[in-house]
């Protein structure tokens, strides 16, 4: 009888891990395509930051869940606070409405809002001319133009061009002018001088119009960097220039709740909401002008300059981080505490691993 009693009690050990395994609760998770970089579709699979950080996660904790899709950020987190979904897995801004009516898992990465518009060439070339021909750049000509000047009067007297048979002939005015050109311009400079001062004062020439214009060269890139399309897009430079605007945006998402508060404190203008089903779909909104504007999260905006397949169009970011916002995953309030717990546990050991940056650079590329 004793050893029927063991028997059982070993089989009973022995099954326990599958028995434990079995009760596992498999988690109903939600998800919401179009929403590139964070959770979208493509070739039936899915894919983003947030939908390969909660595969990470899952396989850490080994956790099973089951994948369902969702039309809208709002309608996914209404769906896990009427225990329809346990885990709604997105970049999920923690907006205080948010936070005051949903559980949110430890925040992942922090994201604003950004603002992407069209604008063209003409736009862009007069930008740049503005910027390249501004008041720093007429001193580094102004003093380029009266070194050459000192220099070439020196050279006018050390080879004695004053008194030369060809200054007799076409005036001193001529013979100084065609000596400055020369040396100003570079060509010809090298006979310009026969005594061996003249030839060590043609020697410097070269080497001041070479550091002149590497110089030159130089202010005039950083300035073409500086004038980016960022910040030749038009009026917009400020939220409320939005108003009045035809903006693209995803529903049920805090762009939407943005312009809508825009829109409730305006007495005048007023802007209009455009659906976006995808925010692939922006790029060809503007480039038909079909919308003004796009408002979406920073790093929707900055995956589509990425992936940008348009040729033609000319976009700019005027407005970057509004309203920075950390992101996370939201829980049903009938999700166990103790899964909740290796959930979070997870994403900080992801965070600090740098795993949630890799994904990042994936996605977006390396940081700018």
């Amino acid at each position: 009888m004793l050893n029927l009693s063991a028997l059982a009690l070993g089989l009973i050990l022995l099954a326990s891990p599958a028995l434990a395994l079995a009760q596992e609760q498999i988690l109903r998770v939600g998800v919401v395509d179009g929403s590139q970089p964070c959770s979208y579709q493509e070739e039936k699979a899915w894919r983003g930051i947030a939908i390969d950080l909660w595969r990470l996660i899952a396989a850490n904790e080994r956790l099973p869940y089951t994948v369902s899709e969702w039309p809208s950020i709002n309608e996914m987190l209404e769906a896990t606070r009427d225990g329809k979904v346990d885990l709604a897995v997105s970049c999920i801004n923690i907006s205080p409405d948010r936070l005051a009516r949903y559980r949110f898992s430890i925040p992942f990465q922090e994201d604003g809002q950004a603002v992407m518009t069209a604008t063209n060439s003409f736009n862009y070339i007069q930008g740049l001319l503005k910027s390249v021909f501004s008041l720093t750049l007429l001193k580094l000509l102004a003093a380029y133009f009266i070194v050459i000047t000192l220099i070439a009067a020196s050279l006018w007297k050390i080879e004695g061009y004053a008194i030369a048979s060809t200054t007799r002939k076409i005036s001193a005015a001529r013979s100084f002018s065609k000596l400055f050109l020369s040396i100003f311009a570079g060509p010809g400079s090298d006979n310009a001088a026969k005594k061996v001062r003249g030839i060590a004062i043609v020697g410097l020439v070269f080497l001041i119009r070479t550091v002149f214009v590497s110089l030159l060269v130089g202010y005039i890139t950083v300035s073409a960097v500086r004038e980016s399309p960022d910040k030749l897009t038009g009026e917009v430079s400020h939220i409320k220039d939005l108003l009045g605007l035809r903006v693209g945006l995803r529903p049920g998402t805090v762009s939407e709740l943005l312009i809508t508060e825009l829109n409730a404190v305006s007495i005048g203008k007023k802007a209009v909401i455009v659906p976006l089903q995808s925010i692939s779909s922006a790029i060809e909104l503007l480039e038909s002008k079909r919308v003004d504007a796009i408002l979406a999260d920073e790093r929707e905006i900055m995956y589509l300059r990425t992936h940008q397949a348009s040729k033609t169009l000319v976009t700019g970011v005027p407005i970057k981080r509004i309203r920075p916002e950390s992101q996370s995953f939201a829980y049903s309030p009938g999700l166990q505490p103790e899964i909740i717990s290796r959930i979070n546990h997870s994403i900080v050991s992801f965070k600090r691993s740098g795993a949630v940056s890799s994904l990042n650079e994936i996605y977006l590329g390396p940081p700018r």
